[in-house]
């Protein structure tokens, strides 16, 4: 993929995923669908996590740096993500998802700026983890930004054709 049609697919998508968020009710965004699932905002939550957390390993490809594996006592752990997030305001997790997606697409921009398309297009070993052996740091940001919107923009549809 090109950098502009990266960071504009990057864009597109998280403005879907907003235009989705934006005339829900707090009671829709913060009600989980029963107990023991994740609301809405819980699922925002996550996505702002998860693209602070690419935002760290896109700084250090870019300083030179073998990113750094998420463990445990990070915040990469989906369940320690939710349970980090979980008792926050609705204000706070609107105001962290907006900050980290601004935060994440700075990166993004700094990073293409910096590689060449080859380089980004170019599998990467990332040995510290087994989910992207070889990928490329398009897959990475892919994973971590559009296509992980598109995933929760699908949950959070299930989950209000299900509440009405």
């Amino acid at each position: 993929m090109d950098k502009t049609n990266l960071l504009n697919t990057i864009q597109t998508e998280y403005a879907r995923l907003e235009a989705l968020l934006t005339p829900l009710r707090e009671a829709q965004i913060c009600t989980p669908p029963s107990a023991g699932e994740w609301s809405i905002k819980d699922a925002m939550a996550h996505i702002a996590a998860w693209e602070q957390i690419c935002t760290r390993w896109l700084d250090e490809v870019v300083r030179g740096i073998t990113p750094r594996p998420v463990e445990r006592t990070d915040m990469g752990s989906n369940d320690r993500i939710y349970r980090e997030n979980r008792d926050r305001s609705l204000a706070e997790v609107q105001e962290f998802f907006r900050q980290a997606h601004q935060r994440f697409v700075e990166q993004v921009e700094i990073l293409v700026q910096t590689l060449s398309e080859e380089d980004l297009n170019t599998p990467h070993r990332f040995a510290w983890t087994r989910d992207w052996p070889g990928d490329t740091l398009v897959a990475v940001i892919a994973d971590n930004s559009y296509e992980h919107y598109q995933d929760h923009e699908q949950q959070i549809r299930g989950l209000l054709q299900a509440k009405s």
